[in-house]
């Protein structure tokens, strides 16, 4: 996974799969969980296109006019590594899997067992065998842009199991790793035409949503993530026909488009980088991580932790091949202001203002905190060693500190149906001597839940590495002391995906999450040791 690479050679392999990895419930978006923008509600673009500004002025183009891949332009990325989240292909340069024709990019998902390197930057000491091959194109080396517009005509394949995606990462990772130097989306689709899995979708409603987003915050697996979904109207497709995607980045802020319509905006107070330097975590300048050069990237992926695990689930193979055919690749800038790419903005009032995430308080490296033979979390405040956050993709998670007659401030967490939770995040604690006795324990007071909640708590280490165990709660409308052998919760693992957290390095103290709607209070959270 990205945590074992850190050089800015080998991050450009790695970004996309690993960035959308994953679909189940986790401690925060440790690796950016895309699935879960399905759950919200996508952008109808009913609104008019916008002229864009006659100021945006064209730097870099491909119109693929030729009969033959621009190798000036454009470098052939080459593995099986399978994108660090198991998607099925492996990336050649092949004439069968990327070409020109008529004037279009052709790239192209096949069905056929392939063999190749197992690694992102194509090391031969261990190879892998996977069953489809396919095509990624970047102009990493070739050409990078700091601000600008960035133009892409395609149209997209269909069927379960393909993900073509139009992206940007950072050449020379300023701030480390992914995802602290971030990721740009400019496009991505799963499963288009397939049975759609949108909020209330009908039985026959085909798949037809577009997805543009950012990935930023620290390095795996401590990222975050923010983007949204798009829907063209009147039930148009866009594996049917070309249609354009677009973004105009400036300095500070970043804007999607389909078709010169303007749908969402990302600003720099909704995105953050966090990096070491020198041994320390220190946050990078404001703008950060989208404040450096980056390249484009155009592939095609097959399944995949998102693809597979959407609408009709898995790869259907009776589809392929199937095609990315893009018409044109165009990069503008900024006329009036070419260090910023101030001064070009098309914009509509009617787009989404995507929310992003607070900066995240950077806590002391040290956890000695958790030595014992008491470890007191929250009695009337957060030990000053640790800090709340919430994982909280679809809005449905909120917590404040309120006052309790005869207990004082206590914690209320109110949780809707949907992904979510509140954690308590620490610095990477070593809690091995809790295992021999120690328990967590804490008052509860379930205010409402839906009939049959569950709640869970949790250790976390970065996800997949998370063990969760099921707290018996009192009745709902009392207070009651819950306690769990420390050793207990770790032996649960992750239910739901193949993991377990890792007692010596302990990044979220505690998790707590309800599995369905549910409102409760906590107090006098703690580890001890039990009563010999």
């Amino acid at each position: 996974m990205k945590t074992i690479l850190h050089l800015a050679a080998k991050m450009t392999a790695i970004a996309l799969a690993v960035s959308l990895a994953g679909c189940s419930s986790t401690a925060k978006e440790a690796n950016g969980d895309t699935t879960l923008v399905q759950t919200k509600k996508p952008v109808v673009l009913t609104d008019a296109p916008i002229t864009p500004s006659e100021k945006w002025k064209l730097v870099w183009s491909d119109e693929f006019d030729g009969d033959s891949i621009d190798k000036r332009k454009w470098d052939f990325e080459e593995n099986c590594w399978g994108g660090g989240n198991n998607e099925q292909q492996c990336y050649t340069k092949r004439e069968s899997n990327s070409f020109v024709e008529d004037g279009k990019l052709n790239i192209v998902a096949k069905k056929g067992s392939f063999t190749g390197p197992d690694n992102p930057d194509g090391r031969t000491e261990t190879t892998k065998t996977l069953p489809y091959t396919s095509a990624r194109l970047r102009t990493l080396n070739k050409k990078d842009w700091k601000y600008g517009r960035f133009e892409v005509r395609a149209k997209l394949p269909q069927g379960q199991g393909t993900w073509p995606a139009i992206w940007m990462l950072p050449t020379d990772f300023v701030y480390s790793g992914w995802a602290a130097s971030g990721e740009i989306d400019i496009m991505e689709a799963v499963n288009l035409k397939v049975q759609s899995d949108a909020p209330n979708a009908a039985a026959g409603e085909e798949e037809s949503r577009v997805y543009g987003s950012l990935h930023y915050g620290k390095e795996w697996p401590d990222n975050a993530y923010t983007g949204q979904g798009a829907a063209l109207p009147k039930g148009i497709n866009p594996a049917d026909d070309f249609h354009t995607y677009a973004i105009e980045w400036e300095e500070g802020e970043i804007r999607w488009y389909v078709d010169n319509i303007h749908f969402a905006t990302q600003r720099q107070d909704g995105w953050y980088s966090q990096y070491e330097k020198d041994g320390t975590l220190i946050n990078a300048e404001e703008s950060a991580p989208f404040n450096q050069k980056f390249h484009l990237l155009l592939n095609l992926a097959v399944g995949g932790s998102w693809a597979a695990n959407a609408n009709n689930k898995g790869i259907d193979e009776s589809v392929f091949p199937q095609t990315l055919a893009v018409d044109y690749v165009r990069v503008y800038r900024c006329s009036v202001d070419r260090w910023k790419g101030k001064g070009c903005a098309s914009t509509s009032e009617t787009d989404k203002l995507v929310k992003g995430h607070a900066v995240p308080a950077i806590l002391a490296a040290d956890d000695s905190y958790a030595e014992g033979p008491l470890l007191d979390i929250y009695t009337d405040a957060l030990n000053t060693s640790l800090a709340f956050d919430s994982y909280n993709p679809v809005d449905v998670v909120s917590y404040q500190e309120i006052e309790e007659a005869g207990r004082g401030k206590v914690l209320q967490v109110t949780k809707k149906n949907g992904a979510g939770n509140i954690y308590i995040r620490a610095p990477k604690t070593d809690l091995t001597h809790w295992l021999d006795g120690g328990q967590l324990v804490f008052d509860i007071n379930v205010e409402s839940q839906e009939e049959g909640a569950e709640l869970l708590v949790k250790l976390d280490s970065g996800w997949p590495a998370s063990s969760d165990y099921t707290v018996t709660t009192p009745p709902v409308g009392t207070w009651g002391e819950v306690k769990i052998d420390i050793a207990d919760i770790l032996a649960g693992g992750n239910r739901f995906e193949n993991g377990k957290a890792n007692i010596a390095a302990i990044t979220n103290l505690l998790v707590f999450e309800p599995l369905a709607s549910m409102t409760f209070k906590l107090d006098n959270i703690r580890f001890e040791y039990a009563p010999k």
